[in-house]
């Protein structure tokens, strides 16, 4: 079946299961998925694979679940990024506390992350815990090469950017933005101007 995320939220904070589903389809709507777009099943969803999955997991599950998802991930890491990103923001927009499983992750560190109110659980912060390494999004035609906030600072020349700032390489161009989701969304932005001028 190749990799699958699962995310649960367990504390919907001060939205209720409506405001939670319509934020996240909205933050799906902002980028493109390679593996299917990020969705979230809670007692507003209508749909039967949703209202299912998440009746299964209420039914063994240890603490309250109020929304629920999962994501087959297309070999993609920047969709596995962008969940843990973009569902950090929502915790912080909206409270709450959200768990992405992610067993087949490759880095031990982030099989299993909680979200609460925009901060990672635990003693970290949210550029110690995710990747130290370049991450690679291949798309047809070009690589875009993605350095996360520690990695720029430690090896690339220049000055490194303000903390939590990413760096991006595309077609021998680099940059910066304040967090992964602006870097993706700049870089694909550049990407598709020369996809229409090349």
């Amino acid at each position: 079946m190749g990799r699958v995320m699962f995310v649960r939220l367990t504390n919907p904070g001060s939205a209720d299961a409506r405001r939670w589903a319509t934020a996240v389809e909205e933050f799906a709507a902002t980028r493109s998925w390679r593996s299917e777009s990020l969705w979230l099943a809670t007692e507003a969803s209508r749909g039967l694979l949703e209202m299912e999955y998440l009746r299964h997991l209420r039914l063994e599950a240890d603490e309250p679940v109020f929304g629920a998802s999962f994501l087959r991930l297309a070999g993609d890491e920047t969709d596995a990024l962008a969940v843990c990103f973009g569902l950090l923001r929502l915790t912080q927009q909206l409270g709450g506390r959200a768990v992405i499983s992610d067993p087949e992750n490759p880095i031990r560190k982030l099989r299993h992350l909680t979200l609460v109110e925009g901060s990672v659980s635990g003693p970290l912060d949210i550029d110690e815990v995710m990747v130290s390494g370049p991450i690679f999004k291949r798309l047809p035609a070009n690589t875009i090469t993605f350095y996360p906030p520690r990695y720029r600072g430690a090896t690339l020349p220049g000055p490194a950017g303000p903390p939590g700032w990413w760096s991006f390489s595309i077609h021998g161009m680099r940059d910066q933005a304040p967090g992964f989701l602006e870097a993706e969304a700049e870089a694909m932005r550049i990407y598709r101007s020369l996809r229409a001028i090349g």
